[in-house]
């Protein structure tokens, strides 16, 4: 009789247990933190983030004024980081908009084809982490207005809004309102169709290509070239297919079609 008490005295703890680390995985699995400006220090948020990204970070915003956060995207560019900007039409040439800035600094931006607003305030970065919220990024959000900022590591979330970008850059983009962009910021600006004339095409063996010629080619980090050598040396020193390179989270399809766009073709070989 006491065995058995004591059995189901185990039994219990090891479900209790069991129960206890199944919660503890689904917690460490995904996270949201939530930051409100004028309580917390939400733009110091934003900007660290930034800072750690290797790969790429797609935004898509609203309003955009705050020159604290555009001069870290800017040196997240100038490190090989993939920087894209999605903006509302009233960014073209509002006063305070640091669109032209960005464009000048060669940050890829482009004007939403919406006549009303287009009201979203997110960023992915390095398809890990999605910044979201009411926080536009401007100098009032900081300073003035009530606003919430979340930082989300759910990868089905993540994923959600990565589509959901891709869709506005390619489908609801105005080439006539970018290149209009384009022109006040007195910068070159290069459409982007089917119909558009491609330079020679690139050709990169991933199989083979050094560090330098992954960063030099694909335009990509040396952090992310690092991981893209990583991994082919896990596969037994090669890739199979050229899309076995997007077994990094980092590398996602919107970087295969600007790939194609610029000519560059991947191969295994």
């Amino acid at each position: 009789m006491h065995y058995l008490k004591r059995n189901a005295k185990y039994s219990i703890l090891a479900f209790l247990v069991l129960i206890l680390s199944v919660t503890i995985s689904i917690s460490t699995l995904a996270k949201t933190e939530v930051y409100f400006s004028l309580y917390d220090n939400t733009q110091k948020e934003i900007i660290k983030n930034i800072n750690q990204a290797e790969a790429f970070i797609n935004i898509a915003m609203y309003i955009f004024t705050d020159r604290e956060i555009a001069i870290p995207l800017v040196e997240a560019q100038e490190r090989g980081v993939k920087v894209r900007l999605y903006l509302g039409k009233d960014q073209v040439d509002y006063k305070y908009s640091q669109s032209r800035f960005l464009v000048q600094k060669g940050i890829k931006t482009r004007i939403s084809t919406n006549n009303y607003i287009m009201h979203n305030k997110f960023a992915i970065i390095d398809n890990c982490l999605l910044l979201t919220g009411s926080y536009n990024w401007t100098f009032s959000a900081n300073k003035r207005n009530d606003e919430n900022l979340m930082v989300i590591d759910d990868p089905e979330i993540i994923s959600l809004y990565q589509n959901q970008f891709e869709k506005l850059w390619f489908d609801k983009y105005s080439p006539q309102r970018t290149r209009q962009l384009y022109q006040i910021a007195k910068v070159d600006f290069l459409p982007t169709s089917s119909t558009y004339t491609k330079t020679e095409d690139k050709i990169i063996n991933i199989n083979s290509a050094s560090p330098e010629e992954l960063t030099s080619i694909l335009h990509i980090s040396e952090p992310l070239a690092r991981k893209i050598i990583a991994l082919r040396d896990s596969l037994s020193g090669e890739f199979k297919e050229p899309k076995d390179i997007t077994q990094l989270p980092e590398i996602a399809n919107l970087d295969w079609k600007e790939w194609g766009e610029e000519g560059i073709v991947i191969v295994v070989e």
